[in-house]
């Protein structure tokens, strides 16, 4: 009698635990259906290799369009008519901004966010149709550029056409209403990746602009939001189907590096670049960025790099003109991925709406900036020293206000002084041993300056005007 007490007891507060835990899963995973926060003890990434990326990559240089601003019409015909024009700048990639049907509950603005999906396999209609989309790929091919594409795995729009046959693909609260992570994207409804049919259709409309569009890449939004599992699969079955496909990540993680993304976003950059142009923070913060990134990422990482995207202010009004110049020419003089977003290059001030019809103003363009631009990428384009080089700091006397460094190849040395202030600066270079070693007697040439060399003495004394690039080149 005892024991058959102490056993339903027993039983009892099995019971009573097991139901516990399985209330304490509720609240964490409502539905069942959040995501399981990803615990990962710290790495050294510094230590891995990043993957093997197509050839065309890292010289690449890449132009971001949103279809609807880009031209009074806001149309695929609109752009393909100027590709020439972009070819003449020296642009090889066109990003498209989301080209796919705006969900309308909850919509943004009179328009919708782009980034509100409600459709991953047509286009929106606004734009033209599939025959001008694919017009304009043939058209880049031809001109020798490339065409990605915007894609949006994380979420969709909460009218998404497939949310009726398939509300189990998207994220929901304890209550059963669909949701999202971010309280702030109310026109979005998030996916459920714990749901191997969502995956399978997400794959499958992946797989469908490479076949029916030739398209060459895409730019993965929020893509840190999204498992790294699946864009483990998603780099393996799609470089099979192409193996020149380029995946870039808007995120900044190392990690990606090693098997999910070709290139990651340099945000940290682009914070630090506005901190120093609000004088926050020292000029040389810059350079010292770059070189810890480098160390922390995996070897050959490629990073994107700008002034300004569509989800920033212009650059043209954060940095100003002529005060960009020097940030501009950081950015295209690194190792990685330089872009502008139609417009920065004629010096465009007003921010293109993501919700309403705001057209990039081309009849204002500054064309001595666009010149400037050209000149940046031109210069890129000659030299690979700046697409494959080693970089090194160059100690200045000036660090809050002058950078200074070298990019090196076995046979290529460029130095680099750029002066962020609106003063004129007298600053000496403090060259390291490292750098001078087997280089000194190089000869260094500046546009069509005599030749100097450059790196015979320890210190090298230069004056820079206000807001000026100096690039020097080893004969």
């Amino acid at each position: 009698m005892k024991v058959s007490v102490l056993m339903k007891r027993f039983r009892i507060s099995i019971a009573v635990t097991l139901l516990v835990l399985f209330a304490s899963t509720l609240l964490i995973f409502p539905w069942g259906c959040q995501r399981a926060p990803e615990q990962e003890e710290p790495q050294d990434f510094g230590t891995f290799h990043s993957v093997t990326s197509p050839s065309w990559v890292p010289g690449t240089i890449v132009y971001e369009v949103f279809v609807r601003a880009f031209s009074p019409e806001g149309t695929f015909q609109k752009v393909t008519e100027r590709l020439p024009e972009l070819k003449e700048l020296g642009v090889e990639t066109v990003w498209l901004m989301p080209i796919y049907p705006i969900g309308t509950v909850g919509r943004k603005g009179t328009l919708g966010s782009p980034y509100a999906v409600r459709d991953y396999r047509a286009i929106n209609p606004e734009f033209g149709r599939g025959t001008d989309l694919r017009q304009l790929v043939i058209t880049a091919h031809e001109l020798g550029m490339k065409v990605i594409l915007d894609w949006v795995a994380n979420h969709s729009a909460n009218d998404h056409i497939e949310m009726g046959r398939h509300p189990d693909w998207f994220v929901r609260d304890r209550k059963g209403n669909f949701t999202r992570e971010v309280d702030d994207w109310w026109d979005v409804t998030d996916f459920d990746y714990h749901n191997r049919e969502m995956r399978s259709y997400m794959h499958n409309a992946l797989q469908y602009w490479i076949r029916d569009f030739n398209i060459d890449g895409y730019r993965c939004d929020v893509a840190g939001m999204v498992p790294g599992d699946f864009w483990v699969d998603v780099r393996a079955q799609l470089r099979k189907m192409k193996p020149t496909f380029f995946l870039l990540a808007e995120w900044e993680d190392p990690k990606m590096h090693i098997n999910q993304f070709d290139a990651t976003y340099d945000w940290s950059l682009y914070h630090t670049l506005k901190e120093i142009r609000r004088g926050e923070a020292k000029a040389e913060e810059a350079i010292d960025l770059v070189l810890k990134k480098e160390r922390e990422f995996p070897k050959g990482a490629l990073r994107l790099r700008f002034l300004e995207n569509h989800d920033e202010q212009r650059a043209a009004k954060v940095f100003g003109v002529p005060g960009f110049e020097p940030y501009a020419t950081f950015v295209f003089t690194l190792r990685g991925l330089p872009m502008l977003y139609a417009g920065q290059e004629v010096a465009d001030t007003v921010k293109p709406a993501l919700f309403d019809k705001v057209e990039v103003h081309w009849g204002d363009a500054d064309y001595a900036v666009r010149r400037f631009y050209k000149q940046l990428i031109r210069l890129r384009k000659d030299h690979t020293v700046f697409v494959h080089g080693e970089t090194m700091k160059i100690p200045t006397d000036r660090p809050s206000e002058i950078v200074a460094y070298a990019r090196m190849t076995g046979d290529r040395t460029a130095v680099v002084a750029l002066n962020f202030s609106d003063r004129e600066m007298t600053a000496t270079l403090q060259f390291p041993e490292e750098l001078r070693s087997g280089r000194d007697g190089e000869k260094f040439i500046r546009g069509k300056e005599k030749p100097v060399q450059l790196l015979s003495k320890p210190t090298h004394q230069i004056a820079l005007k206000p807001y000026e690039s100096m690039v020097f080149l080893s004969e």
